[in-house]
């Protein structure tokens, strides 16, 4: 896959005749990789090149900041699902203020001059200066850029969209296995290993600690779930704590994983921690006997689910 990062690359390139599927992507969800594989089967039955038009950083941070939701996966995480999709070109381009004034019909014709033949969006996709160009627009306009017009219908799980705003309310509300089914994948949160108190390890459960305060990505409610760690090349079934150790009186969010079947020292080593079951809400136990008896029953637990 080729991916390029900037408008400019695209000047000294000439691209081959291809389809492209459009949107945010912001998740790469369910929704978004139906408009993905609609334009990888197009391309197929035109013998085109299948590319990909998003953006690396969310539209809002250029018209509303205040606004930019956190993040559902990283870049490196995007590319790498497009690229697992079969996506030929990706354009992965910032956002910036002088696209954001570009009109509607200004960006049919860049796209028009970049060999494209067919476009593939989801019936909510809006574009142009201040959304104003929607789907009807697009089926109006684009054959007049010369170019097909593929519009998906928007993808429901148990009556409900699958969307990323309605994706991180689930993770927020830790209801992560429908989050999981709107993705398609598991959810993950990538970050550094920090040093912590070292109680997990004393009290036997020695657990890799990731800072959430500053994090840019939705986080899960407080509480307790089952998933995997990457970790040094390697996957572990983890059981994994988002909270603050009410028991111990700390302050301060943090993601602690204990990695089963794991010897050995993740500090400064950045882990991507995948979330699969939410196994129960977050206590502030009496003492550190009852913590460790529930951690081992926690343990148990994840273990029969895996």
């Amino acid at each position: 896959m080729k991916t390029i990062t900037n408008v400019e690359q695209l000047k000294n390139l000439q691209l081959a005749p291809c389809v492209v599927a459009l949107g945010t992507f912001d998740g790469v969800h369910l929704g978004h990789c139906d408009v993905v594989n609609t334009a990888k089967n197009y391309a197929v039955s035109h013998s085109l090149k299948l590319m990909v038009f998003t953006f690396s950083n969310h539209p809002l941070s250029e018209i509303r900041g205040s606004l930019v939701p956190p993040l559902l996966l990283d870049n490196t995480t995007k590319e790498k699902i497009f690229a697992d999709l079969g996506v030929d070109i990706l354009l992965n381009i910032p956002f910036t203020e002088e696209l954001s004034q570009l009109s509607g019909q200004k960006f049919l014709e860049f796209l028009s001059i970049n060999n494209v033949k067919a476009v593939v969006v989801g019936a909510n996709y809006s574009y142009g200066y201040m959304g104003r160009g929607d789907v009807y627009s697009l089926q109006t306009d684009g054959p007049k850029f010369g170019f097909d017009v593929l519009v998906r219908k928007l993808i429901k799980i148990n009556g409900t969209v699958v969307s990323s705003t309605n994706i991180r309310k689930f993770i927020r509300d830790g209801r992560i296995e429908l989050a999981t089914a709107m993705l398609g994948r598991a959810y993950t949160i990538v970050g550094t290993v920090v040093h912590g108190d070292e109680r997990g390890r004393v009290i036997g459960f020695p657990t890799a600690n990731i800072n959430l305060v500053k994090s840019k990505f939705v986080l899960p409610s407080n509480g307790v779930y089952g998933g995997k760690v990457i970790a040094q090349g390697k996957t572990y079934i983890a059981l994994l704590n988002v909270g603050s150790n009410p028991t111990f009186g700390d302050k301060g969010l943090k993601l602690e994983a204990h990695l089963l079947n794991f010897k050995g020292d993740l500090y400064g080593e950045e882990i991507v921690v995948e979330f699969y079951y939410r196994i129960r809400g977050e206590i502030k136990f009496p003492n550190v006997e009852e913590l460790t008896e529930q951690i081992k029953r926690d343990k148990e637990e994840i273990e029969g689910l895996f």
